[in-house]
């Protein structure tokens, strides 16, 4: 085995007085290099070393060197035999896997061994349970020592969906269908969200992450746009699933007889983001959003699936084959749309009370393309396969990672956009300065004491800035008089007013920022990179 006598080592910084620092941070530096490879090498009892790494830094102790080559250690760079045996030991490849290369443990098994390990006082147990226990929980029969709320079935499931698409797609109106509740702000304008927004839906045996992101742009004109894409590459690099979001448009021209119609760029996603989805191998579904535009009678677009809304369908099955469905929606009609109401059903089908069929024959007659050639309607089991098994990420009343002053700059922003047309909301960011919310809870004190007779008195005292990159664009959001940022109050007030549930008090400010969506520093102080 290796032995090591540090002081010979560090014969040249024996004497701090008289060495450099430079000096003795190399001689430590090796130091911890022969440690660290005298770890490594489990199974041999030296490691035949090439020329020392230092050497060229340590000519003048020739003593160091010569000492390397007593220890059969040379240098820190190993050849390339050594190589291959500290990788073998490093990954663990004979411990954790069998000669097929398949894993000998499962993630839980995993955990629970991580978990036996790591024991010390005051750390919270993890919530992943043996087997057994597990299918005691999934019965209602747990044991005296674990508590029910504490207990997570080793199959429970818990997926990162990343929502992506074009602007103007409905990616938010979807998000907000979804998790029954106005998280993202939506309106008939593109580009209208700037940053990810994770909505998160959890149910007792899973965790759906969804994440929307801004419309797909494929040459950003300015960097808050190029921030925006940043947002969307981030949040495809880490999903489990795709949901892409089109329209009843996005298939192009069926009836032309132009090769160029079959071209990738027109599928409403972009060329290079549909070649990610081909090369991704992660499950993907496509929502084909908007049928209800192309309705052919007032009946249900469901009980007779527009002509449009078919091709639109059976041109992205040609594109994306492996695509586990492919949903028509009309997510502007809420939560409780049918398209919804199936798409829901199968990001949560490991939960017993929910039936993926059922749902999906409430639409009506699958189209052809709606589903893979060898399914023709999914069960349950296929669909549970598409999420990942896995404890929760969040808590079970978490609902998303942004906070009350962000959702309240949003809601001022998008007012601006309702409110003027052309590029003016564009060049406006809302900065919420004082969020002052000490009498928030007014309400509920007065409930618990003794007097449950007084006026409603909670309250949020909102002070926002409303940044503009022109002085001219300052004198059209202020309005003549004033009179046009007193009406944007007003209908911001009363969306956070819905939104937090209280009285709000808004006050509103507008300064000029020049050039602040192409100022890189700008963008880092207001989140956007």
């Amino acid at each position: 085995y290796f032995y090591l006598r540090l002081p010979n080592i560090a014969a040249p910084c024996h004497n701090a007085a008289k060495c450099s620092p430079n000096i003795m941070r190399q001689s430590i530096r090796q130091v911890f290099t022969l440690v660290a490879l005298t770890s490594l090498s489990a199974t041999s009892t030296s490691a035949y070393i090439g020329e020392p790494l230092f050497s060229r830094l340590h000519n003048r102790h020739k003593a160091v060197v010569d000492h390397h080559k007593k220890l059969h250690l040379q240098s820190s760079l190993p050849s390339k035999a050594a190589s291959k045996r500290l990788a073998t030991n490093l990954y663990g490849k004979d411990k954790y896997k069998n000669d097929d290369g398949t894993p000998k443990l499962s993630q839980n098994e995993l955990l629970l061994q991580l978990e036996s390990k790591l024991d010390y006082d005051g750390r919270i147990s993890s919530k992943v349970l043996p087997q057994e226990n597990a299918i005691a929980s999934d019965d209602n029969e747990t044991s005296n020592d674990v508590s029910a709320d504490n207990i997570v079935s080793s199959n429970h499931r818990c997926a990162l969906v990343t929502i992506l698409g074009l602007p103007n797609m409905g990616k938010s109106t979807l998000l907000n269908a979804l998790l029954a509740d106005d998280l993202a702000i939506a309106t008939n304008r593109p580009q209208t969200t700037r940053h990810a927004i994770l909505g998160v839906m959890t149910t007792d045996h899973s965790q759906i992450c969804l994440t929307d992101t801004p419309g797909i742009i494929g040459n950003p004109a300015y960097r808050l746009q190029e921030g925006m894409m940043d947002a969307v590459n981030g949040a495809v690099r880490d999903c489990d699933v795709f949901l892409v979001v089109t329209d009843v448009y996005s298939g192009g021209k069926m009836d032309s007889d132009d090769d160029d119609d079959d071209s990738l760029d027109k599928m409403g996603i972009g060329e290079d983001m549909l070649t990610r989805l081909q090369q991704a191998h992660r499950p993907v579904i496509v929502v084909v959003n908007k049928v209800d535009l192309v309705a052919d009678t007032d009946e249900s677009v469901y009980t007779n699936t527009p002509v449009k809304a078919i091709q639109t369908i059976q041109k992205w099955r040609s594109v994306l084959p492996d695509a586990f469905a492919i949903i028509p929606t009309c997510a502007a009609n809420g939560p409780d749309d049918q398209g919804v109401v199936s798409l829901r059903s199968i990001l949560l089908a490991n939960d017993p009370d929910v039936d993926v069929g059922a749902a999906i024959r409430a639409l009506g007659r699958p189209v052809a393309g709606m589903f893979p050639e060898n399914c023709i309607m999914p069960t349950n089991k296929e669909a549970r396969a598409i999420l990942p098994l896995g404890p929760p990420l969040y808590h079970a009343d978490f609902f998303t990672d942004r906070t009350d002053r962000f959702c309240a700059s949003e809601l001022i922003r998008e007012t601006l956009f309702e409110s003027f047309k052309k590029e003016m909301p564009y060049c406006c960011e809302v900065r919420i300065e004082t969020f002052d919310e000490s009498k928030r809870y007014l309400d509920e004190d007065s409930l618990s004491g003794s007097n449950n007779n007084k006026k409603n008195k909670s309250m949020i005292r909102i002070g926002a800035v409303i940044l503009v990159e022109r002085d001219s664009q300052k004198g059209i959001v202020v309005g003549k008089g004033g009179q046009k940022i007193k009406d944007v109050g007003m209908d911001a007030r009363k969306k956070l007013e819905a939104f937090f549930g209280v009285k709000i008090f808004l006050d509103l400010r507008v300064k000029v920022d020049k050039n602040w969506r192409s100022n890189k520093d700008k963008l880092k102080q207001y989140g956007y990179m």
